[in-house]
Formats: structure tokens, C-alpha cells, sequence
């Protein structure tokens, strides 16, 4: 069964759960008070960074209160230093005891069963989705559909107008790189600009390019990368720094087969070899300019806060933007937007590569002049 039905039953399942129970936002008050929280977040690396926030609100209002965090084990330690983390799970089966509260920010079949067992079942529980339905046919930012699940358990926020943006009510999502993180970071920064070879000469800064995306579609041509590259290193004087996985090096070097400039820094290859995404978040922190399809590390750009420039194929208009007023976004919406993101309907004419070269660099003379960069 597909994801709308799984959202039906969330909602029958909270409803069942909540059933005759207190206000939700009424809950740190009452005598059946909340003592521990397991939040389901069974999702990828970008859909987590939109949901890290959730974890400080919940903190806040319920100081004390031991909070757990489910999720896939390659996600894990994007939170495993986060100071409202206490316990981090990656297995379902891991789930034995009862909690007083369930989030449910995504879960699956399996989790929602949790919800029912004869030893896990919840005094309370919330989930995504009534929020999605009530979402249908305009649905926000991720972040705030985050937000929206726990809007009801947050007792200081009740009665108070909804969120339609990015606002103080809604905390900004962050990461919190140890200093073991920090120092990978400037090693890897120390190795982009320092070389022997001249490549690095009167370069000013690093330009991270990442070309790679789960889906075909959403990634923009690599002859297109490889002409910005050239650009960004010529004109710009920035270094291009191509980052991905072992598994994204093949398109990484297509770019360069094709004239690409600059170096290649692949996950727990580059010397000092890591695959801490924290210190590769630390690594964009400190970069000048982050170009990338619609993907994680572009949501970890979106957090640093640097001069963004989003590329994106056939995705939801708006849901997975970065929201930084230093980024910019490059999306061709056509009238068959969204797809499944599996088959083009359009092959010779896709969305992604309407998005020209030159588009984007303007942006980015755009970006970096009104920043003084």
C-alpha cells in the first residue's frame, strides 16, 4: 500500500491512541504527565535537516523529559551531538518499551504497529498524517510541516496565529559539529587551497559544487557543471571543490572528462579520511559558495547560512527550497511538475536542463554582489 493510505491509518491509529485523553497542549500540565518521547523520523539525509528543529522545540517544552530519536543508521550522526537528543535508535525492532508520547515526523508500517503493541502503545501520539491531508493541494515547506505536527504538544504556543513562513516561532533547524568535526573541516578547507601545482593561486575562497541526486532527474547535466566550474575558477577565482560519495564519483568525473575545473573530494576517501557528516557540514560552513541539485547537502548549505544556489528538477515547488536569504533556487516548473521522479515524460526536453549555465551565473554575481563577496 502507497504513502496516502499509510498517512489514513497514522491518523485512525493517533485518534484511537488519543482517544479520551487531556488537550494535547495541556499535556506537562496534567497528571498524566510526560516523562519520555520517541520521535520517527525513517527518512533520508535532506528530509532529516528539515526536522532538526523539532527536537529543540520539544526540549523546550518539556524540559527534563528524555527525548529518543528513530531513524536510518547512515542519518544517525547528523544528531548524534545535538544537545535535545538524548537516546538515537536505528532499528525498529529497538523499540520495546512504551513512551509516553509518539512523534511520528515519518515512520512506516512497522513503526505505526509500535503504536499498537500491547507493550509500546502510547499515553499520547501525534503524527503527519492529519497535518498532510489538511496540507492537500498546497503544501508549506518541509520545516513547517514539521513544525505543524508538534504544534499541539507546544502549550505556550496555543491559541497563537499559524506559521505561514520561516519566523522566530519556528526555530531555524542547526547542527552541532564536535571539535573532532571542526578539525576534519579545516583540514579538508587546508587542502583545497594549498597545493603545489598553481591550480590554488590567487584563489579566494571555495566554491562546493555537488553534482549528484537519488533520482536521474534531478540532476542537472554534467557538461553544465563542468562550464560553471571553469567559470567559478577563472572569473570567480574560487576553487570548485565536486563532493559526493563513492557512489556519485562516476558523475563527479564525467563532469571533469568534460573539462570540469578543480578538485575531487569524495566521503571517506579524501585524506584525513571521514565519513562524519558534520565535519562535511563543518567543511561547507566554511565555504563561499555552494552549488547543488536538490538534495542533502544542499538543506546542510541551507543551515551554514552561506551563498546558496539550489538546482532543482521535478520537484514540489517550494517544499524542499532553502529558505536562507542567501540562497537563490533554479526551478523550471512545468505543467507536468511533480512527477514521480522515476520517468520523464519529456526526455529530450527536461525540466532540470532548461536551467542554462548562464542563468546560473548571473545568480550568482547576483548572490555574491549583494553580500559583498
Amino acid at each position: 500500500m502507497g504513502e496516502k493510505w499509510l498517512y489514513f491509518i497514522n491518523i485512525l491509529v493517533s485518534r484511537f491512541v488519543n482517544a479520551g485523553k487531556a488537550n494535547l497542549g495541556a499535556m506537562s500540565n496534567s497528571s498524566d504527565k510526560v516523562t519520555s518521547i520517541i520521535i520517527v523520523k525513517w527518512d533520508e539525509i535532506g528530509d532529516m535537516l528539515t526536522a532538526v528543529h523539532v527536537f529543540e522545540l520539544l526540549k523546550r517544552n518539556y524540559p527534563g523529559v528524555e527525548i529518543t530519536v528513530l531513524c536510518k543508521p547512515f542519518v544517525s550522526s547528523l544528531i548524534q551531538t545535538d544537545p535535545n537528543v538524548d537516546i538515537v535508535i536505528n532499528d525498529i525492532d529497538q523499540w520495546t518499551k512504551r513512551y509516553d508520547l509518539v512523534v511520528e515526523l515519518r515512520g512506516t508500517w512497522k513503526s505505526v504497529c509500535k503504536s499498537l503493541g500491547w507493550k509500546t502503545i502510547p499515553k499520547y501520539r501525534v503524527d503527519r498524517g492529519w497535518v498532510r491531508f489538511q496540507q492537500r493541494g498546497n503544501q508549506p515547506h518541509e520545516t513547517i510541516t514539521n513544525y505543524r505536527i508538534i504544534e499541539p504538544l507546544l502549550p505556550h504556543m496555543a491559541g497563537e496565529k499559524k506559521v505561514e513562513g520561516l519566523s522566530d516561532l519556528v526555530i531555524k533547524p542547526k547542527l552541532y559539529p564536535s571539535a573532532n568535526d571542526i578539525v576534519l573541516a579545516q583540514d579538508w578547507v587546508d587542502w583545497a587551497l594549498n597545493d603545489d601545482s598553481g591550480l590554488t593561486d590567487n584563489v579566494g575562497g571555495i566554491a562546493v559544487l555537488h553534482t549528484g541526486a537519488r533520482s536521474n532527474l534531478r540532476r542537472w547535466s554534467p557538461n553544465r557543471f563542468a562550464e560553471l566550474s571553469k567559470w567559478l575558477l577563472d572569473e570567480k577565482k574560487l576553487m570548485p571543490i565536486w563532493v559526493g560519495t563513492k557512489e556519485e564519483e562516476e558523475q563527479i568525473l564525467a563532469s571533469i572528462a568534460l573539462g570540469g575545473a578543480g578538485k575531487v573530494w569524495i566521503s571517506g576517501e579524501t585524506r584525513p579520511a571521514s565519513n562524519s557528516l558534520l565535519a562535511f557540514y563543518a567543511f561547507i560552513e566554511r565555504s563561499t559558495l555552494y552549488v547543488g541539485n536538490e538534495s542533502g547537502p544542499l538543506q546542510m548549505a541551507d543551515i551554514a547560512e552561506i551563498p546558496t544556489v539550489g538546482i532543482f528538477g521535478p520537484g514540489v515547488v517550494n517544499v524542499f527550497y532553502p529558505k536562507s536569504s542567501k540562497s537563490l533556487v533554479f526551478h523550471e516548473v512545468l505543467s507536468c511538475n511533480p512527477c514521480d521522479q522515476k520517468v520523464c515524460i519529456q526526455p529530450n526536453d527536461r525540466c532540470v536542463d532548461r536551467i542554462a549555465v548562464s542563468q546560473v551565473k548571473l545568480g550568482i554575481n547576483k548572490l555574491l554582489g549583494l553580500l559583498n563577496v
